[in-house]
């Protein structure tokens, strides 16, 4: 049995099977918050486990983490110079350099605890904020004057860093320390929360972007615990790990980008992979096309008019003939127009058959300024031409055909000090309404331009 002989409808399904894929996502971002809740009710609060060696071995394990995810960050940066990179970066970077003196102060928490826990929440504060920055500046283009001195930039954001690890530090000994550290878990955790809202309203739906959405879920969640938490309690470890759970699967959207295209906005999942398929296929079809049409063109140089290089009468058919059928087949539009230059007899009596083939390939050149690139033109007799208009409805040849004859009536001939003026008369048939044959649309452009020299010449006729 196939799928397409299922009832349900396959749209359904796949919408189905999306919506069960988003669940997923959402009851693993959210099973920190599970593991919190049992804690708080069931744990005992007075257990405590105090082990500075492990803290710092687990800070230490932090720090060369962070410090490769913000060089690989910032080679993907070099690479694309997105903000957002840029930003992701600073992020990284401002929390190695601050989450480390959490570390260096393990050992003064006896005697100093703020020492210690203040630079916890420091850390998440300023990564949360280069994350949103970041977001805010998501697909941006690159800023000119930072690419001319992109030392001074690193320099100066390094350099606030350090000075915020400094206020930290006389935070600590301040009044407002426990306030402090309140403060910046809380503003730390809105962010986040920020984060998420950020991806969700601005409808960001790049594969990477929901691993980054899922970390700044998981980041909210630990700051939760944080919160909930006292200092070497079970709540506290668990906030550890959930950040670190959190700083994992960022990690891990970073080495994607890195190890594909090196960017957060240019890399596909799988569906999105097959789209990209599908139209690297169209475009090589198109491309086929266009070499058959080269090709064409290749045929057509071997059977031009000797004198002014477009399309002999014998080509100029074959290739009308083949227009016609693939119009019939696409449904594309078509137009051939007939041309007739007025009174050219009287150019040949008058100046020499050389001034007159000097007209017609004066003319030709007119008209190859006028066309497409994929537009035909033919010598059909003496003074006669032809056009193939190709995709172009009635309307549009009548625009390039009056286009054509403003630019000859302007044109001026100079041969042997004689200035020579010359005119078109034209008659327009479009495929269809005129004709569903080479031959019936070529009489009834042909017969068009003879009334328009029955009129008047020097004009344009679709009747």
């Amino acid at each position: 049995m196939t799928l397409s002989s299922h009832t349900e409808s396959p749209g359904f399904v796949r919408a189905l099977s999306k919506g069960y894929a988003l669940l997923i996502l959402i009851l693993a971002g959210l099973t920190p918050f599970f593991t919190i809740a049992y804690l708080y009710y069931f744990q005992d609060a007075a257990l405590r486990f105090k082990q500075h060696g492990l803290h710092e071995i687990a800070i230490g394990i932090s720090m060369l983490q962070s410090g490769f995810i913000a060089y690989v960050t910032y080679r993907c940066y070099l690479h694309n110079k997105e903000p957002f990179l840029r930003w992701l970066t600073l992020g990284f970077i401002g929390f190695t350099v601050i989450y480390g003196m959490h570390g260096v102060f393990t050992r003064f928490s006896h005697d100093h605890l703020m020492l210690f826990v203040l630079y916890g929440p420091a850390s998440r504060l300023v990564m949360g904020a280069c994350l949103l920055a970041g977001l805010m500046a998501y697909r941006w283009q690159a800023h000119s004057d930072l690419q001319a001195r992109p030392q001074r930039f690193w320099l100066i954001w390094l350099g606030t860093f350090v000075v915020i690890d400094v206020i930290v530090y006389q935070l600590a000994f301040s009044p407002w320390a426990s306030l402090s550290r309140w403060v910046m878990e809380i503003t730390a955790m809105l962010i986040m929360i920020s984060c998420a809202l950020v991806i969700l309203l601005r409808r960001i739906r790049s594969s990477l972007m929901m691993v980054y959405a899922l970390s700044v879920i998981i980041f909210t969640q630990s700051s939760i615990a944080f919160l909930l938490g006292s200092v070497w309690d079970h709540i506290w470890w668990l906030a550890h790990a959930i950040f670190a759970t959190g700083f994992m699967v960022i990690s891990y959207g970073v080495i994607q980008a890195f190890l594909t295209t090196g960017s957060f906005t240019r890399v596909y999942s799988q569906a999105e992979l097959l789209a990209q398929i599908q139209a690297e296929k169209v475009r090589a079809d198109e491309a086929l096309l266009k070499l058959q049409n080269a090709h064409q063109a290749l045929e057509v140089l071997a059977a031009t008019d000797s004198l002014t290089g477009c399309a002999n009468r014998r080509e100029f058919e074959a290739l009308g003939v083949m227009e016609v059928t693939r119009s019939k087949r696409t449904g594309s539009p078509l137009s051939i127009v007939a041309i007739d230059l007025d009174n050219f007899k009287q150019i040949n009596d008058n100046y020499g058959h050389k001034a007159g083939d000097e007209v017609l390939k004066a003319f030709v050149s007119l008209v190859k300024r006028t066309l497409r690139p994929i537009d035909l033109v033919g010598r059909i007799g003496g003074e006669e031409f032809a056009l193939i208009l190709l995709d172009t409805p009635l309307t549009g040849a009548v625009i390039v055909s009056e286009r054509l004859r403003q630019l000859t009536e302007k044109e001026v001939i100079t041969v042997s000090d004689a200035r020579i003026r010359f005119t078109i008369s034209a008659g327009i048939a479009q495929y269809g309404p005129d004709g569903e044959t080479y031959e019936s649309l070529v009489e009834t452009a042909d017969s068009r331009m003879y009334r328009a020299k029955q009129a008047g010449r020097n004009r344009v006729n679709t009747k």
